[in-house]
């Protein structure tokens, strides 16, 4: 048969051929590894008067650039170090695929719970506050100092019209004795006012410094001595405060003298009398404006002005942790790309306590630092708290109040910031933070330490020394409204999303944005002997109760189009919640006091659906774990049948990568559609839920995968299913749990475990766990694909109810599920059987585990006419053979039914073959004895290598390992068979090895063809560095002579090897070590033997490959030596050989 193939090169790297005869192909070529994006748009073919038999997905990867990651832990070189899943989707906009989700009917600010008692009226919390007042019953004796004349009238001192206020003033010691201040206690002082007010919760401080000046860059914010707490009204004239605790004076220190007040409703201005100096001589700061967002709430920062961030950036701000709910899984703030990944992001923190900084993106992946944080470190107190990125020089820092906190380097990711939310995640729609925020600012360079200290206690201004570079500047210092001004020169607005809070902190808790003054009041400073008497007052401060905005919803459908439903706002009222709390001064609840209800409102769910282009999953791959993997310089190619996607894969069809695999490898995709009929048409395939991931207990609640209706197509003949689940999360991933499908309700007709072995994966040895068996899916394989035929419980046209679910699950177990329903018409051929793929000899990775061969060939056959297929002419032959093998197939297959058949090949079917890309052809003929009404189906030839060929003598050499099944027993064992399957060798005792035991066995053998089987009971081979039981190996070896076998022991279940044996004609293979290394895993000497001639250097490197140590000898001959590892810590290390004439690289694990 003449195969005509033109290739026309399309635009989008599409190829296709024009190719009209049965059994030809076109071919769409997408993704390749010269390939810039995944996603992206191509052309399949589209002429509707060319059916095809088969389209087939060719799945090619390779390692990334072609290049092996060595160093076992970074994840952008080579194949990488993790396996991710990598989603293929083809998208049909004209479909329409729908997620359910849920709503509240309610939506209240502030809230959680299902029923809202509220007051139309304003509700007052309190605070408890406890107040000495102490009363001058009598004057014994009394010295009065006074210092200052008092020219100056003063409103800095006691900002009354303000709600808080904190001032300091410094008095220097040598004017205190001057003016006639001894060494002794001082018990009140006087001030002079202009005015009369009331001073509500006004406190005095005192604190003795040696400091000459007050810096407001490095305020006093401890060590002083609270002498005065009451609420006062002050008068016009000399005012006396009597102090509660008497402050003593050493004669020698300055004195700094605080006032600091709290007005919930301000007042007017106070005038104090003082005097102006030479010198900063005060402070004052009534700036204590902040927001708060409370787990529900953010921020939505513009950011046009950020586009010139790209390599440096700078983010701080002063945060005050909700110390009653934090530490749990939140965001403080989150930028995303252009592609909505994640270009920075701090989790502040996670329920783990550790604060993570991320910033910078490259293909999916973020650049990270992160460190475990106290509870005051995010919570309970005020912190300054700046970021900085620079993927320049690779660093990435975080400082503390203007203190380097931790770092990391080789963070070399770029920043493209398009979106940014404050308060929660880029979106603003989850991991929402709780606490206060003020003074945000972002530069587009990276700041030093030394700026970021000297700043953050103060607004910026044009004296900054990056103010020039200030591109978003929020000092959240407005006090009311929905919005917050930026400071910097781009003048843009942020808008609040929710009910974000204004408050204020209280006087004498105000610790940053200080001015100087050279200006400070006249006191008199009282000293002598008293008689008082102190009374302890508890005082209430009323504060408004932050109201709830209620916004009630309703759901309005947009069923049969690409809109959402809407979430419509019915109607929104501020009300409060009828609660009124007293806290104490550390913010603990004292009482809780129900009000009055004017009404409540019962909260209740609210069922909707989000509308999205049909994405159809067509494939599921989980990606290798790539350390130390080499995949080759072509790639492994995987094949697919994909022919129930028929009715997608026509004309322009947007592809696209996803789920976070689709860049750790070079990827090449092709689609392969072979003219000719198909044994039955697809009529239709349909999308029965949106593939996604989802929550087992979600799943069980039908809040996701729920119950559908689904009208099955009147012109299909049969239907089936196809679903593929995939575990995910710590008991997900590792833990079987039964699935179902269930059609109409009642008992569910399909219920099985979704589960995998992965100790036979073709793709070995991989780095991490890849051996151990997971839900649905193993680390470089495809997904398990289930397919159940449900025509007999459907009919055509009518309406059919089709549920999935999980049995049960628990902890951290999350599904992946796809799912469609396929529709067929009726078998296009009464009499037709097709030869679907060779098993061996073949070179195709998914049978790599058995091949090459030398034994029988297996083939896979199928009935793919309607008339049940009971014999069968099969006909095979290797290369230009004029000599075919045949013989007769009998059985029994309905339409649709596969069998594996062994084929019976004499011995002389493998002579004369080539090196390499020898052909075995498969052609069947005469089903049932009569004509095959289809003989395109009926011819297929692999490509494969010759096994080796050893002499009729050699040795097995085995080490087991630590492993056991009991009794000191190896889990190993080992068996030889003959081409007729005849046991000829096995472990001895019959395979009762024992652990930690070297067996030497020579083995002669008649010429011919034999397979070598290990098996590893506990599916971890002989050597796997995760369950600590040391290495083993196995080898063949000539008698007298080299290694011509070295078996790779990380093997998982099985090694399944065959060969031919032909006297004098041994095959050695080339790449095979001379060298052994023993034990490894290590924990403190391992040894080394080995042969070489000369100069050969032992080197020692880390997992990222840096040298730790170098040792030279001079050897001729045979070399054995310990070299000590005990120093090291537990990890993995390489051993790397240099002779004259090989150079070597051996994976170590110290343990």
């Amino acid at each position: 048969m003449i195969k005509k193939i033109i290739f026309i090169l399309l635009l989008l790297k599409c190829f296709s051929l024009n190719a009209q005869n049965n059994g030809d192909t076109i071919i769409t070529q997408t993704f390749d590894y010269t390939s810039t994006t995944r996603d992206s748009v191509f052309n399949f073919p589209s002429n509707n008067a060319i059916t095809y038999e088969k389209i087939i997905m060719s799945y090619n990867m390779r390692c990334k650039d072609d290049v092996i990651n060595t160093s076992g832990s970074i994840n952008n070189i080579g194949c990488g170090a993790w396996d991710y899943s990598c989603h293929t989707n083809i998208h049909d906009s004209s479909r329409v695929d729908s997620i359910k989700a849920k709503t509240t009917s309610h939506v209240i600010s502030n809230f959680s719970g299902n029923t809202y008692s509220y007051s139309n009226s304003p509700i007052y919390n309190y605070y408890q506050f406890i107040q000495q007042n102490t009363i001058l019953n009598s004057i014994i004796s009394e010295d009065t100092t006074s210092i200052g004349i008092g020219n100056n009238q003063l409103d800095l001192v006691l900002a009354t019209d303000k709600n808080s206020n904190k001032s300091q003033f410094l008095y220097k010691a040598n004017e205190l004795a001057a003016a006639g201040l001894i060494h002794d206690s001082i018990y009140a002082l006087s001030l002079n006012s202009v005015s009369t007010n009331t001073l509500n919760f006004f406190k005095i401080k005192l604190k003795v410094t040696s400091d000459s000046t007050l810096d407001p860059l490095n305020p006093h914010l401890d060590g002083f001595t609270e002498v005065y707490h009451s609420n006062n009204t002050l008068s016009t004239g000399e005012n006396r405060f009597q102090f509660h605790t008497p402050f003593m004076w050493d004669s020698t220190s300055n004195i700094i003298i605080e006032f600091s007040l709290s007005n919930s409703t301000p007042s007017t201005p106070t005038l104090i009398l003082g005097d102006s100096l030479n010198f900063n001589c005060g402070l004052s700061s009534d700036d204590a404006t902040n927001i708060e967002v409370n787990k529900g709430e953010s921020i939505s920062i513009p950011t046009s002005s950020l586009n010139t961030i790209s390599n440096e950036i700078t983010i701080s701000f002063w945060s005050y942790g909700d110390e009653n709910t934090l530490p749990y899984n939140s965001t403080i703030l989150e930028g995303l790309d252009a592609n909505g990944s994640r270009t920075l992001n701090i989790h502040f923190p996670w329920s783990n306590s550790r604060v993570y900084w991320d910033c910078g993106n490259n293909a999916g992946s973020y650049d990270r630092i992160d460190k475990l944080a106290s509870q005051s470190e995010f919570s309970s107190q005020w912190n300054h708290w700046a970021f900085t990125k620079n993927s320049i020089s690779g660093d990435m820092k975080m400082f503390k109040n203007g203190i380097l906190w931790h770092s990391g380097n080789n963070k070399n990711a770029n920043i493209d910031i398009q979106t940014l939310s404050l308060g929660a995640n880029g979106n603003g729609s989850g991991y929402f933070w709780d606490g206060k925020i003020k003074e945000f600012r972002v530069f587009s360079k990276e700041l030093n330490q030394n700026t970021i200290n000297e700043w953050m206690n103060s607004r910026i201004n044009n004296t900054h020394p990056q103010y020039l570079d200030l591109v978003a500047y929020y000092p959240f210092n407005e006090g009311s409204g929905t919005i917050a001004n930026d400071n910097s020169t781009n003048n843009l607005i942020a808008n609040f999303n929710g009910n974000v809070n204004w408050q204020y902190s209280r006087g004498d808790k105000i610790n940053q944005f200080f001015n100087p003054t050279n200006f400070r009041p006249s006191v008199k400073l009282f000293q002598g002997d008293y008689i008082t008497s102190n009374t302890t007052n508890i005082v209430l401060d009323s504060i408004i109760a932050t109201p709830n905005i209620v916004k009630e919803q309703s759901i309005y459908s947009n069923y049969n189009s690409l809109n959402h439903d809407s979430i419509a706002i019915i109607s929104s009222n501020t009300f409060w919640q009828a609660i009124s709390y007293t806290y104490n001064t550390s913010g603990a609840v004292l009482s809780i006091d129900t009000l009055n209800i004017d009404s409540t409102i019962n909260i209740n769910e609210l069922d909707y659906y989000n509308r999205y282009p049909m994405a159809f999953q067509i494939m599921s791959f989980v990606t290798p774990y790539g350390a130390y993997l080499d995949l080759g310089t072509n790639g492994k190619t995987w094949y697919f049948d994909v022919t129930d996607f028929a009715p997608i894969l026509k004309g322009n069809k947007r592809i696209n990568m996803t789920s976070g695999g689709q860049w750790q490898e070079d990827m090449d995709i092709k689609f392969h559609f072979i003219v000719g009929t198909p044994s039955r048409d697809v009529v239709d395939i349909q999308q029965i839920w949106r593939p996604q991931s989802k929550g087992y207990s979600t799943i069980i609640d039908n809040n996701a995968f729920e119950p559908r209706d689904i009208i099955l197509d009147p012109n299909a003949e049969s239907f089936k299913i196809r679903t593929t689940i995939t575990g995910h999360g710590q008991e997900g991933e590792f833990i079987p749990q039964d699935h179902f499908i269930n059609i109409d309700g009642g008992s569910a007709e399909y219920t099985w475990p979704v589960w995998t072995s992965c100790g036979n994966n073709p793709i070995y040895p991989q780095g991490g766990t890849w051996i151990y068996d997971r839900a649905g899916w193993c680390p470089g394989q495809a997904s398990d694909i289930r397919e159940d035929d449900i025509t007999s419980l459907v009919n055509p046209g009518q309406t059919h109810n089709i549920d999935y679910g999980v049995i049960s699950a628990s902890g951290s177990s999350n599904y992946w599920v796809s799912s469609q329903l396929v529709s067929y018409k009726g078998a296009n051929h009464d009499l037709d059987a097709s030869i679907i793929d060779i098993i061996s000899p073949t070179d195709k990775v998914l049978y790599s585990r058995i091949n090459p061969t030398c034994g029988d060939p297996k083939i896979i056959i199928k009935n793919t006419g309607e008339t049940t297929l009971t014999s069968l002419k099969i006909e095979f032959w290797i290369n230009g053979s004029v000599n075919k093998q045949s013989q007769i197939w009998n059985g029994s297959l309905s339409f649709q039914e596969e069998a594996t058949i062994t084929l019976d090949a004499p011995s002389n079917l493998w002579d004369n073959l080539l090196s390499s890309n020898n052909k075995f052809y498969v052609e069947i003929s005469e089903p049932n004895q009569s004509i095959d009404e289809n003989i395109y189906n009926n011819y297929i030839k692999s490509t494969f290598d010759p096994v080796p060929t050893y002499d009729n003598s050699f040795a097995l050499w085995l080490q087991t390992n630590s492993g056991t099944i009991g009794a000191s027993q190896s889990e190993t064992s080992w068996k030889i068979f003959d081409s007729n399957n005849n046991l000829t060798y096995e472990s001895a005792g019959g395979g009762s090895l024992m652990i930690n035991s070297q067996y030497r066995d020579t083995l002669v053998f008649n010429d011919g063809c034999y397979s070598f089987i290990i098996n590893d009971s506990d599916n971890d081979g002989i050597d796997f560095w995760a369950n600590n039981d040391g290495a083993g190996m196995a080898r063949f070896r000539q008698l007298g002579g080299s290694w011509i076998k070295i078996f790779e022991g990380d093997f998982g279940s099985s090694v399944h090897h065959e060969f031919q044996v032909d006297n004098g004609t041994t095959f050695i293979e080339d790449d095979l070590s001379k060298w052994e290394f023993y034990p490894n895993p290590v924990k403190n000497q391992i040894n080394i033997k080995g042969f070489s001639s000369g100069i050969t250097d032992f080197i020692l490197l880390d997992s990222l490959g840096k040298q730790l140590k170098k040792i030279t000898f001079s050897i001729e001959g045979e070399f054995s030596k310990n070299i000590d590892l005990s120093y090291l810590k537990d990890g993995v290390y390489m051993i790397k050989i240099i002779t004259n004439t090989e150079e070597i690289i051996k994976k170590v694990v110290k343990i």
